[in-house]
């Protein structure tokens, strides 16, 4: 029996395509009664088997199959697909293994959990604390909003806000995983000299300031296509993300940073008025965005498309965040950015457990 990857120009964790050819009667049966609960696969002829896997379905054959050569060939194409993300302290394998990114805003307006209350180092190290016994990976720090509408502040106000909860959260967790929220340049650096793991930039790296801070300290990055600058590539959403990411992965790799420090994220949640509401089509974009051989973030928690575009209200927006997180897993993501760290655990927990039964 011959088995052979079919699409090698191009990387998924959704739909892995795997033919079986040169089979003999008895080889067919075996592999059908093998592969019986898979549901997409096909007969080409009496000899030829294609079928469709995701990872985690790919995974669980593997775990199960009997003859070892198949096995190491079907591994190998398993680990082609292999996603990881990783840094100078940190290194996620993603490819099965979705991870909790936790939001925790130093912000007195973020849309969803800005309080006063924020600005208090002793409570941000507390709530720090309970996220990562709820199963946080990184702890992500914002020191201004977002938000659609939101009231801009100078590079010198964020980062006063950042500096204290920063220092003492490096003093208190040395090895946590610690990414940075911002999209100033200035801010960047700062935080970079402090130590941080990650920089999440919602503009994507966009001009040549930020880009030589990536040059200079090579940090791991989220680069985000948030829709709010005019699209580059084509009118429909998918080509535009498709086009962005093509030229932005290139453009990262020159400054130096390795494939396995890139994260994307499709923007959910970035209303345009020129455009209307995208974020639908964005959060559909996962499968598309693995193609790529990165992370791709899931970062819809709480956001008001969820109440736009599914009418719940803003009390019921968890629920919306968990049944389209898991979907989106399904499709491909893999970095889920959240408030809610506990239930995303619980999500991720099940729906791994879902997968290998």
């Amino acid at each position: 029996m011959k088995i052979e990857e079919l699409n090698t120009q191009s990387y998924s964790l959704n739909h892995i395509s795997i033919c079986f050819s040169e089979l003999t009667e008895i080889k067919r049966q075996m592999i059908m009664k093998k592969l019986f609960r898979v549901g997409n696969k096909v007969m080409i002829d009496e000899t030829t088997l294609i079928v469709l896997f995701d990872s985690f379905e790919l995974e669980k054959q593997i775990n199960r199959w009997d003859d070892p050569n198949e096995k190491a060939q079907l591994q190998q194409i398993l680990n082609r697909q292999k996603i990881v993300w990783s840094g100078a302290h940190f290194n996620f394998d993603l490819t099965n293994q979705p991870i909790v990114y936790t939001i925790m805003n130093i912000t007195p307006d973020s849309f969803h959990d800005g309080a006063q209350e924020n600005l208090n180092v002793d409570s941000f190290l507390k709530k720090v604390e309970n996220q990562l016994i709820d199963g946080a990976s990184v702890i992500e720090l914002g020191g201004k909003s977002s938000r659609p509408g939101y009231l801009d502040i100078t590079p010198n106000q964020e980062w006063l806000r950042l500096e204290k909860p920063l220092k003492a959260l490096k003093k208190q967790f040395p090895d946590v995983t610690v990414a940075i929220d911002t999209d100033e340049p200035e801010v960047m650096e700062r935080v970079l000299d402090c130590g941080v793991d990650i920089i999440n930039d919602i503009d994507g790296f966009d001009t040549d300031e930020k880009l030589k801070v990536i040059e200079q300290y090579r940090p791991s990055v989220v680069a985000m296509n948030n829709g709010r600058t005019p699209f580059l590539y084509s009118d429909d959403v998918f080509e535009e993300l498709s086009g962005f990411y093509e030229h932005k992965k290139q453009e990262l790799l020159h400054t130096g940073l390795k494939k396995e420090q890139i994260c994307t994220d499709p923007g959910v949640g970035f209303y345009d008025p020129n455009r209307g509401g995208d974020s639908l089509e964005r959060a559909k974009s996962s499968e598309l965005l693995s193609r790529f051989g990165l992370p791709v973030m899931i970062a819809i928690s709480h956001k008001r498309f969820l109440s736009q575009d599914f009418g719940f209200s803003d009390q019921d927006r968890g629920f919306g965040n968990l049944m389209l997180e898991a979907q989106m897993i399904a499709d491909g993501g893999r970095v889920l950015r959240v408030h809610d760290t506990k239930d995303t655990k619980l999500l991720i927990d099940g729906f791994k457990k879902y997968k290998q039964a």
